[in-house]
């Protein structure tokens, strides 16, 4: 799992299996390199290789949803391959009051998933 600076603002990148220890090193990861920046920003979330969350992780990861949303995350953007991922993305998006800036993306539906989520990171472009 890496987590990214950008120009429109962080990429993370999700490993295949996201079990509990590696969720709470992603919160400390998010925690030291996305911080308030004196402006929003998008983030691009790469869960192509994952396929569903532990309860356990699901937890964390609602954590580390609200800080980056206590940072400034204006608009994210969710690559998925996976239903059952893609059901847990979104209802962690209305648990964490993200729901209306997320847009969750097919990668197996849209060959082109990395330019549908900058245009709706960077121009605002909604895929839907």
């Amino acid at each position: 799992m890496r987590v990214e600076e950008t120009s429109y603002g962080y990429i993370v990148r999700f490993p295949g299996v996201l079990e509990r220890n590696a969720a709470g090193a992603l919160l400390s990861e998010l925690k030291s390199v996305i911080r308030p920046r004196g402006s929003a920003f998008g983030l691009l979330v790469d869960m192509r290789e994952s396929r569903a969350f532990s309860a356990e992780a699901q937890e964390i990861l609602k954590l580390a949803i609200l800080h980056c949303k206590d940072a400034g995350m204006e608009r994210n953007a969710c690559i998925l391959n996976s239903a059952i991922a893609t059901l847990q993305a979104r209802r962690l998006g209305r648990e964490t009051g993200v729901d209306d800036t997320s847009r969750y993306i097919d990668a197996s539906a849209r060959p082109d998933w990395e330019r549908v989520a900058l245009d709706w990171l960077v121009r605002v472009i909604d895929p839907n």
